[in-house]
């Protein structure tokens, strides 16, 4: 298998789309202050969002890596969970190298 060149940037993104993120969503309600005559903020909502792995790019990646060596439509969920924890540990250690190659 050859090494991948990804920079941190893309590793990142990389890593979220195959392991799922959380993501912040803030809502603002404004209302008019009849004293003044401006806008004032009455409430403000702060939802957290999980959005789950995409299986596209979990596809995608394991073709570029890998080539077409599996079929992976029909993995079973045990099957995928362990090659899921498997590109996990490469990422990992291709995140190591490229943050020591930082040093």
């Amino acid at each position: 298998m050859k090494p991948i060149d990804i920079d941190e940037k893309i590793l990142k993104i990389l890593k979220q789309c195959i392991t799922g993120t959380t993501a912040k969503e803030t809502s603002y309600e404004y209302a008019l202050d009849e004293e003044t005559g401006k806008m004032k903020l009455v409430k403000q909502k702060v939802n957290e969002k999980f959005m789950p792995p995409n299986g596209d790019i979990i596809k995608l990646f394991y073709q570029h890596c890998f080539g077409n060596e599996k079929d992976y439509e029909n993995l079973t969920d045990e099957e995928l969970i362990l090659e899921k924890h498997r590109l996990l540990e490469i990422l990992k250690e291709e995140e190591n190298a490229s943050g020591k190659n930082k040093k």
